[in-house]
């Protein structure tokens, strides 16, 4: 037999086997490669174009989408879309079905559920109707027959609070929206100016425009599960780095937003700049002001290492400290920044009732953040013994005065009728401060749980050994559970008010510790839907007036 064949076919296979094994070793390697990658389940609209959308092919395009897998590249991440209708991608995230929703409006209902990245894109609202229709402006709404997408932002913002819920019906699309308005089967469609645009240009839709001025200036955003905090920075990293290197602009340029200008007005931006200057300056002192608790923090837990139940309640205080400032504050904080952002970025795009839009916003959040940061620092600086009590005679009915005139104010945007009901003078020993605090985190409770045009009454009753003094509203009330553990330290009863104002439960127990600090006592009768008694008491130590 020929040696010849036998030793080529010898070799033939030898190199087959050394093929198959580098093939074998370079796949066994990506693929570990691939399983190294921590997967990250992305949510989405499937029919939200320019945003998120799910084209012929069924793969996940958009701006949102570019945007995730420039993030996804830096940090690693496997991406895997999984897009749907809105109100089911909602319900997504919430369940945990998902890691991350792209295309998303921050409202403060949302914000009870999820936790929002800082803003990547603004946008308007718009009213879409059919040429020639007698809608022209938000006014000639009333009435007519309004289609938005389920679950949309625009419910909370703007169908509600103008009053045009009963008349509104919702779709699972806009592109369907659109669709149906074209026909005839609505009369306006309230969608983002530029989504809007591309529904009826891919459609090739001629008798829908554009009617009025803009609406809902908008701040779109990534959300993820309240909590998940490692996702929640990595994605406020990459959307930053994204604008400092202005790749978000060629992204944007790239999917060929629409826009429409409005008359500009500078003074905006000025009104902005002094309403956020002290807001800065909080947020820089209160940034000093935590890293000099934290020394302490640590300080005072290597001393105490073995008296472990002053730990854990030092430890306590610290984490409802931090858990303040990292959820509460940032809330208020994303709408300030998120308004100011639009003011500096868009400052040729606003008329005059813009600018008073923004400024009430401004305005409001700033207000709603001081009283919050009032009640923090006072509580910190009580768990950490630097309030010192300091009594002295005061007249009692002319600090419950200055109470009920300063939060007269928000009392009247509710319009809540706020009433002191004087007793004769009487001078009291209190320390001031502390009497100042407790009445107006009592009135404030009043007014966040009372329904517009209700009532409040503030009064004090006395006898030889001690004042009672009394905030009585007739608003929503409390059960019995809730008043057993309305000034725990350790409880979360924090709840919203009657028109969805947020709170931090620090004001009550802050009322309870300095009440106490007083020899005093502090209480609440209340039953659901019949309102509120809260009373606490001074004693009086040698304070009553000679009667010459």
């Amino acid at each position: 037999m020929n040696k010849a064949p036998q030793k080529k076919i010898f070799l033939i296979m030898i190199f087959i086997s050394i093929g198959f094994t580098i093939f074998s070793y370079c796949t066994v390697d990506a693929g570990s490669s691939d399983q190294s990658k921590k997967k990250i389940l992305v949510g989405g609209d499937f029919d939200y174009k320019p945003y998120t959308y799910k084209d012929s092919n069924g793969t996940a395009k958009g701006f949102d989408v570019d945007v995730i897998k420039h993030i996804a590249k830096e940090h690693d991440y496997l991406l895997e879309f999984q897009f749907s209708r809105w109100d089911k991608a909602l319900n997504n995230l919430e369940n945990g079905e998902v890691d991350v929703l792209l295309g998303i409006l921050y409202t403060e209902q949302r914000d009870s559920v999820y936790d929002f990245t800082i803003p990547h894109s603004e946008e308007y609202y718009g009213i879409f109707a059919r040429k020639g229709c007698p809608i022209k402006d938000v006014s000639d709404l009333t009435g007519r027959k309004i289609i938005a997408l389920e679950g949309d932002a625009s419910v909370e913002r703007f169908i509600k609070p103008m009053g045009f819920e009963k008349n509104t019906f919702f779709v699972n699309s806009l592109p369907k929206a659109i669709h149906l308005l074209s026909t005839g089967k609505c009369q306006a469609v309230l969608a983002p100016y530029s989504i809007g645009l591309e529904s009826i240009e891919s459609a090739g839709i001629e008798n829908i425009e554009v009617v009025g001025p803009p609406i809902l200036p908008s701040l779109y955003r990534f959300a993820v599960q309240e909590g998940n905090i490692d996702l929640l920075s990595n994605l406020n990293d990459g959307i930053d780095k994204l604008k400092s290197t202005g790749k978000i602009e060629d992204l944007r340029q790239k999917w060929e937003f629409h826009t429409r200008n409005e008359i500009s007005f500078f003074k905006v931006i000025r009104y902005s700049a002094i309403g956020l200057i002290p807001i800065i300056l909080v947020i820089l002192g209160l940034s000093l002001w935590t890293r000099s608790l934290n020394k302490k923090v640590r300080e005072k837990t290597q001393m105490l290492s073995e008296k472990n139940a002053s730990l854990k309640e030092l430890n306590a205080t610290k984490d409802k400290l931090f858990s303040v400032i990292g959820h509460d504050l940032r809330s208020p904080f994303n709408s300030i920044l998120g308004y100011s952002e639009l003011l500096i970025k868009n400052k040729h795009q606003y008329d005059e009732d813009k600018l008073e839009y923004f400024v009430k916003g401004i305005n409001s959040t700033a207000e709603s953040t001081l009283n919050l940061l009032d009640n923090l620092l006072f509580w910190a600086r009580s768990q950490t013994g630097q309030i010192q009590y300091q009594p002295e005679a005061i007249g009692l009915e002319e600090v419950i005065a200055r109470s009920v005139n300063f939060a007269n104010p928000s009392a009247s945007i509710k319009n809540i009728s706020l009433n002191h009901i004087p007793n004769h003078e009487i001078e009291i020993v209190a320390d001031r401060n502390m009497l100042r605090t407790i009445l107006r985190n009592l009135i404030s409770n009043a007014i966040k749980f009372t329904h517009t045009s209700g009532k409040i009454d503030v009064y004090c009753i006395y006898d030889q050994n001690e004042v009672k003094i009394t905030v009585s509203d007739n608003g929503t009330g409390m059960n019995e559970e809730t008043r057993k553990n309305l000034f725990q330290a350790n409880a979360t009863i924090s709840s919203r008010g009657t028109e969805n104002e947020k709170g931090t439960g620090l004001g009550l127990i802050l009322c309870k510790e300095f009440v106490e600090t007083h020899g005093g006592t502090i209480w609440v009768e209340s039953e659901p839907g019949k309102g509120s008694d809260f009373h606490f008491t001074i004693p009086l130590v040698n304070t009553k007036k000679n009667d010459n």
